[in-house]
């Protein structure tokens, strides 16, 4: 037998290295059945709040405080300046053209600067539109356009500011890339597809032909630096020196007055100096991780072609692959016969696959087409910030099934990044919604533009079927710690073959000597009555106990695979066996053994119901990992053990447990853990739940426009000075008395009342009504003796009480009923002063 030897119980801990999971969230609607197919979602960044969302139809919308602004920002579809080109017959079919894409100038809100009240869209016009940069085909026009926001309405662009800057051809609908973002460096980044069809080997498309079947060993556009497709293009926009004097080409771009130059003679010629990186398929949404503790680096999704999606960190110059590699599988190895094949191109930083494709390829099998995001650098989720938040558009085909994913980088600046395959989302993950786009508002927190529909204008009970969603934080509401020894089940597989260790005090994972390697498979009584019913799992934490290590001191990577077959937990032990535990001895009845997942009959060897792949079925991706340096406690947590228990509870009978397995290509890195056999109760595995059961409430805004307006969608836009029933009360100020919008009311409880004072001064004595649930308002009542300079004499913030201030004195505060209250206040004015009077109250609403 082969022997666990030379176990060394350290004296010391140093700390264990791991990564922050993801932690739970769910999407808030904040706009639904106004917007047809978002596209884009992005902010000036003025300190305004603003968000601005492109549909794809080709209106600009503007959501201001919870709500859609009923004037569009700009129009540039059918019903406004017709510059949109969408689809040739029926709208409501699917297309890839439209409005694509919008960015503000980083000098937007600079009054001084070149760049001020500038912003630029990114769009498909009719094929016939003029282009220095025409294809044969042309489907239709990609045109990248400045604008001007308007002098006189912050919320208005002038529709006659456009300033067309770079055109070029589509040989067909789709692939059109779209996205355009400001660099760290002020420039802009435009995203262009390789110009459609499939393949990249269409009419059109570089060595490429309509007819079928369609050549391969082509270059296609991807690969081609004389053409503007399949690339990552980089412009200044307010330059003068590219081609037609309306941009300018950035002194570094890496292409400037070189040559592409092939055995193929046909192949060579100028390469566009506009090319920043090349060998994209489909970019559908890239970012600048650009706020404040941000990298400033670009990732890039790229949509692949049948088998593989994938992340990309672009560079200057950079070669991503497309059309020789999918991926960092090779698509089409004929590029490379023909002595067209890039040589290095640069590899994806996170690639999945498609499901149902290329069993060959070892991937995770999530989605089918990427859209790109967001590194989170907002304040209201501390645990995400720094993470990569991306999506799928549908994770299966024909139907609408959304993922949100993750990515993690293992060390700052590394460039390595670990997968989080769904992150942990009340109502699950996929969801039935189709993913169009994310987007960022000013303080870095994050937003989904979602739709229902296949169609761009296909709509749903007579509404458009679009939707923004925010990303929030799942609070948790409790928690429960698993750790009972006699629902626990731990065991050990010895690659020796006959031999487990299954009920001993301890089990061992990782290489225990030359050549005999040691895994675990532990389980917890997860099911159907562990939480309260409806509850969704926020954060899962394995913990075990680390008691003593092999020879070998080098830190070792530990990680929980799902495991996807049951197996038994015997009655064998070598606890009291010479040698002693860590070594191996022969299996007893209801063992897992390297070949068995349960004995039935021992002998030599032993038989009963093998494993599909000996050594324990199980996922080949771990659910969680952990960088274990020494002994003492070791917690295990991520987002896809939030998946995994999840799962669990919705169908206890797929709860395996995990495997946990240690570094198995090294020699002596192993390490012995405490079982739940083990009479140190508190060294025993347990398992640390924390859930939420339900979202967070709606706010108190929220709950009174549902209550008065409740046939209208979410984000509806309601004008706060307007006042439908006619009571002289506005729309706010009903909000903040606690009253409704909809029936007139005799009485809003703002009262005034004179009497005379000492001294022949006056007294004014004057009430209001508050709402203390109204934590979004700021109530300031104010006099003035010309309706022209105004003093606050009495303030109410945030729901909180009245504070007088400025010879105003607060008389009391008290409760009219619920959370509506009644403020006294008073302004005594000396007989000097003008005893005349105008006052009001002035209510702000925050958002």
């Amino acid at each position: 037998m082969n022997a666990l030897r030379c176990l060394i119980a350290l004296l010391f801990a140093l700390p264990l290295l791991g990564h922050g999971a993801f932690p739970a969230l769910y999407m808030k609607p904040v706009c639904l059945q106004q917007i047809h197919s978002p596209t884009n979602i992005t902010a000036a960044k003025d300190g305004s709040g603003r968000l601005f969302i492109c549909d794809q139809p080709g209106k600009i919308h503007l959501f201001q405080r919870g709500m859609l602004m009923p004037t569009p920002f700009l129009d540039l579809s059918d019903a406004g300046l017709a510059k949109v080109y969408v689809h040739p017959t029926n709208l409501a079919s699917y297309s890839e053209r439209g409005l694509l894409g919008m960015a503000f100038h980083p000098d937007f809100d600079e009054p001084l600067a070149p760049g001020y009240r500038r912003f630029y869209v990114n769009y498909t016009a009719l094929p016939t539109t003029p282009t220095t940069n025409p294809t044969t085909p042309q489907d239709c026009v990609t045109v990248i356009s400045e604008f001007r926001v308007s002098a006189n309405d912050p919320n208005v662009a002038d529709p006659a500011s456009e300033r067309i800057l770079l055109t070029y051809g589509q040989p067909q609908f789709n692939h059109n890339g779209g996205q355009i973002e400001f660099g760290p460096d002020g420039l802009l980044y435009i995203g262009s597809g390789d110009g459609g069809s499939a393949n990249d080997n269409n009419a059109g498309h570089t060595g490429g032909s309509s007819t079928n079947p369609r050549p391969n060993g082509i270059l296609g556009n991807g690969q081609d630096r004389r053409t503007l497709l399949g690339k990552i293009l980089r412009i200044d926009p307010l330059g003068t020196n590219g081609p037609g004097g309306q941009y300018g080409i950035p002194q570094d771009n890496p292409f400037i007055d070189a040559q592409q130059d092939f055995a193929d003679n046909a192949l060579d010629g100028p390469i566009r100096p506009e090319i920043y990186a090349y060998g994209m398929r489909n970019p559908w949404r890239f970012s600048f991780d650009n706020l404040a503790g941000g990298t400033g680096r670009l990732f890039c999704g790229d949509v692949g072609q049948g088998k593989v999606e994938e992340v990309n960190l672009i560079t200057k110059g950079g070669n991503y692959g497309w059309r020789y590699r999918e991926g960092t599988f090779v698509f089409d190895p004929l590029m490379a016969t023909n002595g067209i094949a890039p040589a290095s191109p640069i590899d994806p930083v996170a690639q999945y696959k498609h499901p149902g494709s290329d069993p060959a390829i070892l991937l995770p099998e999530l989605g089918l087409s990427i859209t790109g995001g967001y590194v989170y650098r907002g304040t209201a989720i501390p645990a995400m910030v720094g993470k990569y938040v991306f999506a799928d558009y549908g994770a299966t085909f024909g139907s609408a099934a959304g993922r949100l994913m993750g990515l993690e980088e293992t060390a700052p600046d590394s460039g390595v990044f670990t997968l989080t395959e769904s992150l942990p989302l009340m109502g699950g993950n996929p969801f039935p919604l189709r993913v169009q786009c994310l987007g960022q508002d000013e303080s870095g927190e994050l937003y989904i533009g979602t739709k229902e529909t296949a169609g761009v204008t296909q709509q749903s009970e007579g509404r458009p079927t679009g939707g923004i969603y925010k990303i929030m934080p799942l609070p948790s509401t409790g928690s429960v710690t698993l750790n009972t020894a006699s629902t626990i089940k731990d065991t050990t597989l010895f690659s020796e073959s006959e031999f487990s260790n299954g009920s001993g005090s301890h089990f061992f994972a990782g290489s225990a000597s030359i050549t005999g390697i040691r895994r675990a498979f532990l389980s917890f009584p997860v099911n159907d009555s562990t939480l309260p019913a409806g509850a969704f799992v926020t954060s899962a934490s394995v913990i075990l106990f680390a008691n003593q290590q092999a020879q070998s001191a080098v830190p070792g990577a530990f990680s929980l695979h799902k495991a996807s077959a049951a197996w038994g937990e015997g009655t064998s032990s070598s606890d009291s066996q010479n040698p002693g535990p860590g070594y191996g001895i022969e299996a007893a009845v209801g063992d897992a053994t390297w070949q068995l997942r349960q004995v039935a009959v021992v002998g030599a060897p032993p038989t009963g119901t093998a494993w599909t792949t000996p050594g324990g079925d199980f996922a080949s991706t771990p659910s969680a990992t952990i960088t274990i340096s020494n002994t003492g406690t070791v917690t295990m947590s991520s987002a896809q053990l939030v998946e995994d228990v999840n799962s669990w509870i919705e169908t206890p009978a797929t709860n395996f447990g995990w495997c946990l397995r240690g570094p198995e290509n090294e020699t002596l890195v192993a390490r012995r853990f405490t079982s739940r056999n083990s009479n140190s109760s508190s060294q025993r595995p347990r398992m640390v739940i924390h859930y939420a059961t339900g979202t967070p409430p709606p706010s108190h805004r929220e709950n009174w426009l549902t209550t008065y307006f409740p046939d209208e969608p979410i984000g509806f836009y309601l004008d706060d000075a307007a006042d439908p029933d006619q009571d002289g009360i506005s729309n706010l100020h009903e909000y903040a008395y606690g009253l409704g919008p909809t029936h007139a009311d005799a009485d809003d409880g703002f009262t005034i009342s004179t009497a005379p004072g000492t001294g022949g001064s006056t007294v004014h004595t004057l009430t209001f009504r508050r709402d203390s649930a109204a934590t979004d308002l700021t109530y300031q009542l104010q006099t003035s003796p010309d309706l022209v300079t105004w003093t606050t004499i009495a303030t109410s913030l945030a729901g909180n009480g009245a504070q007088g201030s400025n010879g105003g004195s607060v008389q009391s505060d008290t409760v009219i009923t619920g959370t509506l209250r009644l403020v006294t206040v008073r302004e005594n004015l000396s007989a000097a002063v003008k005893a005349r009077r105008f006052v009001r109250l002035n209510v702000i609403r925050s958002f």
